[in-house]
């Protein structure tokens, strides 16, 4: 339980205590130290480290959250405000996954009727489409992110996560809401073919956003050599160009395959 955890004593009594978790968080954990503008020590995480984006992320909601809540000892609030922040951090991290949750049941919700009406004919059967799919979400003006996650992926297996801004999904129009059902739909489509496919809700850097994983060498491939080259050459407005279309069209042949080799 997180109260437990808060409670755990960690045994810290003296500076060379504090340094040696920090050597500890740095050996196992791919913290950094770095020095800001001004001089001063910094520290962060290694994206690079298979746990690196998610500890970042946590120190950017921790950071939001001490805002939120730590106000001038001159503010008529300070004492609730101070209260609601020990609260906080006596129940991490609970509130942060309630919202998650939360988010999580409410895009399930909205999209719960629309991809039920599409799943029938929203079928593909080579990878290549599985890859122009997101041509169309992103046509759709959705956000997309592409991450490897070597977390999740075991002896052997790539896994890699498409995700999006659950704000942008919760608000989108009719027609892109209809794109966001294809994909969902072709997720299901994936799993019917013994594909293993992970969907959360995570806080990352003031967003909860929505995470599908994909447990498929093939598809995190697809994922991470093209469909980020293309998420990248949307946003610099290089999509058209001559030539990224006849890179694009090669990476297309090279995964001229039939969907249930994917697995």
């Amino acid at each position: 339980m997180p109260q437990i955890l808060a409670l755990a004593d960690h045994n810290i009594t003296s500076d060379s205590d504090i340094m040696h978790i920090f050597f500890e968080l740095e050996n196992y954990y791919g913290l950094k130290i770095s020095l800001d503008d001004s001089g001063k020590p910094i520290l962060y995480f290694d994206e690079n480290h298979q746990l690196g984006r998610y500890h970042n992320a946590n120190l950017d909601n921790w950071y939001r959250i001490q805002r939120q809540f730590i106000a001038d000892e001159d503010d008529p609030d300070y004492q609730a405000k101070r209260k609601q922040y020990i609260i906080w951090k006596f129940r991490y991290p609970l509130d942060m996954q309630n919202a998650e949750d939360a988010m999580f049941n409410a895009v399930t919700e909205k999209y719960k009727d629309l991809v039920y009406t599409v799943k029938s004919i929203s079928k593909i059967k080579r990878v290549k489409e599985f890859i122009t799919l997101f041509e169309k979400l992103l046509k759709n003006g959705f956000d997309i992110a592409i991450s490897p996650a070597p977390e999740r992926s075991g002896l052997g297996s790539y896994v890699c996560s498409a995700t999006f801004k659950s704000s942008q999904l919760l608000n989108a129009s009719e027609e892109a809401a209809t794109a966001y059902a294809e994909f969902l739909a072709l997720t299901y489509q994936l799993e019917d073919l013994g594909i293993e496919i992970e969907r959360t809700c995570d806080t990352f850097y003031g967003e909860i956003v929505a995470s599908t994983y994909f447990y498929s060498s093939m598809l995190s491939t697809a994922l991470n050599q093209v469909v980020k080259e293309m998420i990248a050459k949307y946003k610099a407005g290089e999509f058209d160009d001559d030539l990224y279309q006849l890179q694009l069209e090669d990476s297309l042949q090279t995964f001229n395959v039939p969907i249930e080799d994917a697995r």
